[in-house]
């Protein structure tokens, strides 16, 4: 008696997407007009803004007949915190017809897990993608990002900043008399005290590219 062999899910695929109306430019002066808004800036402090990049997200659309009324619920199937995406509507269909080499965030999040709030009868269920301008700016040392919709132009803050890498090259320079010092002092009073040195080292190491440099080397050897 032969065993019959396991048959794997397929994945689920893209079958719509909405089109995006927002260029590049337009996408940046949306970022600056957004950020000008919020007061975040100074003379002391001006922004910068980067280079912006295209990402299309996936969501559930779930199309529910309620009642006399027939909706359309637009819901994350990628994982994400932000209460803005949670919360997305559109008011027009996405296109079936995809743009090409279409390419989305990973799909995480699988229709069922929305079924428990998604009330109505069935009237339909697709993926769709929603594409995005990824765009980041820069404020003394901190790095903050945006996601703009490329079709409606909503502006979608990332509150998490991330501080930039400090050059291994200025924290030498400005470490070197203090390890000098930390080093003459053990060498004076007692060696112990070479283990607030090589800490120092550490915490500084850590600290600065050189860090990052060997961690990548690391994950390239290892993958």
């Amino acid at each position: 008696m032969s065993e019959t062999p396991l048959q794997t899910p397929e994945k689920p695929t893209v079958q719509a997407a909405f089109l995006p109306k927002i260029d590049e430019e337009g996408a940046k002066a949306l970022a600056c007009s957004w950020i000008e808004s919020q007061n975040i800036s100074s003379r002391k402090q001006q922004y910068r803004i980067g280079r912006a990049v295209m990402i299309y997200y996936p969501f559930w659309e779930f199309i529910r007949e309620d009642g006399s009324l027939t909706k359309t619920v637009y819901r994350p199937a990628c994982g994400t915190l932000m209460t803005d995406l949670q919360k997305i509507q559109r008011t027009i269909s996405p296109n079936e017809a995809l743009p090409e080499n279409l390419t989305t965030l990973p799909i995480t999040v699988s229709a069922e897990y929305y079924y428990p709030e998604i009330h109505g009868i069935p009237r339909g269920e697709r993926l769709a993608a929603v594409p995005f301008w990824l765009i980041s700016y820069k404020i003394n040392k901190s790095i903050y990002m945006l996601k703009i919709d490329a079709e409606t132009g909503l502006v979608l803050p990332e509150w998490h900043p991330f501080k930039e890498r400090v050059s291994w090259r200025k924290i030498a320079a400005v470490s070197f008399i203090p390890l000098v010092l930390i080093s003459l002092v053990a060498v004076l009073l007692h060696p112990a005290l070479f283990i607030l040195d090589a800490a120092v080292v550490i915490f500084l190491v850590y600290q600065s590219r050189m860090f990052s440099l060997i961690s990548s080397r690391e994950d390239e050897n290892g993958s």
